[in-house]
């Protein structure tokens, strides 16, 4: 396995070769499957690997374990954990326990340092423009006339997971959309592999962004030729993923975005009715969150668990295992005061103390498979049905059609062994969806973006670890990562967030 080379990405856009993963880097070890230990007989140069079809699929494998895993190890934390947990920090879903100064401090308490030893900023930037590295080498080896089946669905995956990354750096380093139709400041925007002396690229709008991963989504979707888990990309993944981006771009509710909500809404609409996903119900969905996602019919597209070794459980739940420690993020008291005493949902919070904190005794147990000491193999969801349910429901709000957007929360609340609501519309209805989705979709990476993105101020009203309670508004600068200093210093064309 082939030490990684640590660039900053300027230097990283200049390389001339990929680093690819074989299929046997792939699964077969666990603690030590981080990039930076692999070995030279895997770098392969392109002209090898792009001789045979099976080569784009090997590729294609190798950026599935770059999104999980990372290449950026030296901060302990897998790809993965950060894009659950630079969400959730961010919300009001969790409190933190944790009154140390650290990057998990820096996240919750919004303090955004752009310090690689203080922040996670460095982790998360690097890491996704060296997966956006290797996408682009795998798309720009992909001949305009290509007919292969097998070449085409590598093609679809690699366009699918680009438009995937983007849009979480876009949430991340971004305004949300409505502020300015999208005009301000976004991410840089590279999608091909040329490279220069100097390169140096600049941050594209939020716009920008936005259209880019609209048209690698809408692109993807003819170019699917294989049946696979939803383990991987799929055209229904994509268009499930359009679905939120199009949410995303859709407005406030009392200035929404009508023809972003109208495709957000028929994206949603088609996954729901032609994708053959079914919403788990009963006893089965209280032991959802114990099962892999190859197991039921509700997931769309998770990142699998088998051969990975996620930390998240350790930041939400305490181990069992003697001398370990955890649990230091918990559900918040206004998480919990959202529950109706016979939700179902409360199953996903269990009985758990970490040492110290006897007050905060629940957890949440949705990363617990396999987990006793430090790492779960739970599956990171990232699109399931629920959330088309509530995507539809919401875009139909904004589009003034309530009947139906009730239909759709009433859905939601049904399965979790709730009454379902009458005579609701309005600013009452849409307040409902928003309660629904911080509900359904909490610890699974929404938090403080249904917030921002909708107008809406987080507001925490208890105290947490260091910190006291605190609104931040959707405006404010705050709610952005910063830059890496590395990546400021390095590209002169790169203007800083506030």
């Amino acid at each position: 396995m082939m030490k990684n080379i640590q660039y900053n990405t300027r230097q990283l856009y200049a390389l001339r070769y990929i680093v690819l993963i074989a299929l046997t880097s792939l699964g077969l070890t666990s603690c030590n499957k981080q990039l930076d230990e692999l070995r030279p007989h895997n770098v392969i140069f392109e002209e090898r690997q792009f001789d045979t079809p099976a080569g784009y699929s090997k590729a294609v494998l190798g950026i599935y374990n770059l999104i999980t895993v990372g290449s950026e190890s030296t901060i302990g934390v897998g790809f993965t954990d950060l894009q659950i947990f630079l969400s959730e920090a961010r919300g009001n879903t969790i409190r933190a326990l944790d009154a140390q100064v650290n990057r998990n401090t820096d996240l919750f308490d919004y303090i955004n340092s752009s310090n690689r030893d203080l922040s996670y900023t460095y982790a998360f930037w690097r890491n996704s423009y060296n997966v956006l590295l290797h996408i682009n080498k795998v798309l720009a080896n992909v001949k305009k006339d290509e007919t292969n089946p097998v070449i085409l669905q590598a093609k679809a995956e690699a366009l699918f997971l680009r438009g995937y990354i983007y849009f979480n750096l876009v949430r991340l380093y971004g305004m949300p959309f409505y502020q300015g139709n999208g005009n301000s400041l976004g991410v840089m925007l590279v999608v091909n592999d040329e490279f220069a002396p100097g390169l140096a690229p600049i941050r594209a709008t939020v716009a920008e962004i936005y259209e880019q991963v609209v048209f690698d989504l809408k692109t993807s979707i003819p170019l699917f030729k294989q049946q696979k888990s939803n383990s991987y990309a799929s055209s229904w993944a994509a268009e499930a993923l359009l679905s939120r981006v199009e949410l995303y771009r859709g407005g406030t509710f009392s200035s929404p975005n009508n023809e972003a909500n109208q495709k957000a809404f028929e994206y949603a609409d088609k996954v729901i009715r032609q994708g053959g996903y079914e919403l788990i119900q009963g006893d089965a969905f209280k032991k959802y969150y114990d099962t892999d996602n190859l197991d039921n019919k509700e997931d769309i597209f998770a990142i699998n668990g088998e051969f990975m070794n996620g930390l998240i459980a350790n930041l939400f739940k305490m181990p069992s295992q003697i001398n370990y420690t955890g649990g230091l993020y918990r559900p918040s008291p206004y998480l919990l005061s959202l529950f109706d005493e016979k939700d179902d949902r409360k199953a996903f919070y269990v009985e758990n103390i970490t040492p110290g904190f006897p007050e905060d005794h629940l957890a949440c147990n949705k990363y617990n498979i396999g987990y006793t000491s430090l790492y779960s193999r739970s599956p990171y969801r990232c699109l399931r049905l629920a959330e088309m349910y509530l995507n539809r429901a919401e875009a139909l709000i904004k589009l003034g059609k309530n009947a139906a957007a009730l239909a759709d929360v009433n859905i939601i609340r049904k399965r979790a062994g709730l009454a379902e609501l009458e005579n609701l519309a309005g600013a009452a209805l849409f307040k409902e969806i928003l309660k629904q989705r911080k509900i359904e979709l909490a610890f699974e990476g929404h938090a403080s973006y249904d917030e921002f993105r909708n107008g809406l101020s987080m507001v925490r009203d208890y105290a947490s670890g260091k910190s006291s309670p605190m609104t931040v508004q959707p405006t404010e600068g705050k709610i952005l990562m910063k830059i890496p200093d590395e990546e400021i210093a390095s590209n002169p064309n790169l203007v800083q967030n506030p």
